[in-house]
C-alpha cells in the first residue's frame, strides 16, 4: 500500500485510539449522550477523513468531423475511446453547520493523497466498413496525478418528527483531476499493420477534467439509537459543464472539449456519537455524470512542413463518469 495511504489511515487510527481513554475518563459516570438540540441554538461538526476511491473518467469521440477547409464528414461513433481510472485514496475535511433546528449548511474538501494503479486504456476503431472492429489499443501507466473536489450545499428541514426529518436544498461541487501517462504498449487487435509500440517511460499523454456541478438536493435523516443515526441524500443536477485537454504528447496534438450534461447522485452516511462532542462516520457516495459536446484537435506546425497542412479539426465527444467513494472519518461537535 502506497506509504502516504498508509500514513493517513495510521494517523485516522491513532486520533481514534488515543482519544477514547479521554473519552472514557471524562464520562466515567455519564452515559455517553448525543449533542441534545435545544430549538433557537446552533451546533457545528468538523470532519477529518480518508476515502478509498473507485470508478473512470471516460470520453469518446466520433463523427461528424468538421474540418479546418469547411468540409463535414458525417459517419460512426465513436471511433477513439480514453478510459482514465479513478482508483484513488482522497484526504477528506469537512464542515457542518445547524441553525435553529432548521437551517443546514456545510462545505467540504478533498485532496488526493495517492495515484491510480489501473492503467489508461486508449482504443480506435478505424474500419468504416466494420466501426464494431477494434483496430488500435493501448495500455498506459499513470506516473502524474492530481485531484481534488469542493463542495457546498445548503439545505432546510421541511418536516421534522420525534426522531427523523426530511430535507430538500440546493449545492456545487468542482472537480478537478489530472494525469500524465506513459505508453506501456500499443498493438492492433484486427492484426492491422504499423500500430505496434512498446513504451520507453517518457510520458505520452497529458489529461485534465474539470466539472461544475450545480444540483438539487433531497434527504432525511433518523436517529436509530440515542448514539447511532443513519442519514442519506439523492442530487440531481440538469446543468453539469465540463471541460477537458488531452495532449497527445507524440504526435504533437491537442485536443479541447466544451461540454454539457446532467449529473445524479447519491449518498447515505452512518455515525456514531462515543460523547457529547466526539463521533465517527462511515459513508458511501456515488456520482454519475454523462455530457456531451464538441472537441478541437490542434496540431502543431510540424505538419505544415511534412503534410503541407495543418489539419485541424472538431469531433463530437462524449464524457462519461462513473465515482464510487467510501469514507471513514472522526468528527468532533461544538
Amino acid at each position: 500500500m502506497n506509504k502516504r495511504i498508509q500514513s493517513a489511515w495510521m494517523a485516522l487510527g491513532l486520533t481514534a485510539i488515543t482519544a477514547l481513554p479521554v473519552f472514557a475518563a471524562s464520562n466515567s459516570n455519564v452515559s455517553p449522550e448525543p449533542v441534545t438540540i435545544t430549538t433557537g441554538q446552533a451546533k457545528a461538526e468538523i470532519m477529518l477523513g480518508v476515502e478509498s476511491w473507485s470508478g473512470d473518467n471516460t470520453y469518446q469521440i466520433g463523427y461528424p468531423v468538421h474540418w479546418f477547409d469547411g468540409v463535414v464528414e458525417n459517419g460512426y461513433f465513436p471511433f477513439s475511446q480514453l478510459e482514465f481510472p479513478l482508483d484513488i485514496y482522497m484526504l477528506s475535511a469537512k464542515g457542518n453547520a445547524e441553525f435553529r433546528d432548521t437551517w443546514m449548511v456545510s462545505a467540504s474538501v478533498k485532496k488526493d493523497i495517492s495515484s491510480p494503479d489501473d492503467q489508461m486504456v486508449d482504443q480506435d476503431w478505424l474500419t468504416a466498413s466494420n466501426p464494431s472492429q477494434l483496430d488500435v489499443s493501448s495500455n498506459s501507466n499513470i506516473s502524474e496525478f492530481e485531484g481534488y473536489e469542493f463542495d457546498v450545499n445548503a439545505k432546510y428541514k421541511f418536516f421534522r418528527g420525534e426522531n427523523w426529518s426530511l430535507n430538500a436544498g440546493v449545492g456545487y461541487i468542482y472537480q478537478n483531476w489530472q494525469y500524465t501517462a506513459n505508453l506501456v504498449q500499443q498493438y492492433s487487435p484486427s492484426g492491422q499493420t504499423g500500430y505496434d509500440y512498446l513504451g520507453d517511460g517518457t510520458p505520452a499523454i497529458k489529461y485534465k477534467l474539470e466539472y461544475k456541478i450545480p444540483y438539487i438536493q433531497i434527504g432525511g435523516k433518523v436517529d436509530l439509537a440515542k448514539q447511532f443515526s443513519v442519514e442519506g441524500n439523492v442530487s440531481y443536477s440538469p446543468l453539469v459543464t465540463a471541460e477537458d485537454v488531452d495532449q497527445h504528447l507524440l504526435r504533437e496534438k491537442v485536443n479541447k472539449g466544451d461540454l454539457d450534461g446532467y449529473s445524479w447522485m447519491f449518498n447515505i452516511k452512518g455515525k456514531y456519537d462515543f460523547t457529547e462532542h466526539w463521533f465517527m462516520a462511515a459513508s458511501y457516495d456515488f456520482k454519475k455524470m454523462k455530457t456531451d459536446g464538441t472537441m478541437s484537435a490542434e496540431f502543431s506546425d510540424t505538419y505544415l512542413y511534412i503534410y503541407g497542412v495543418i489539419p485541424n479539426h472538431t469531433v463530437y465527444e462524449e464524457l462519461d463518469s462513473t465515482q464510487h467513494a467510501v469514507a471513514l472519518n472522526m468528527g468532533y461537535t461544538f
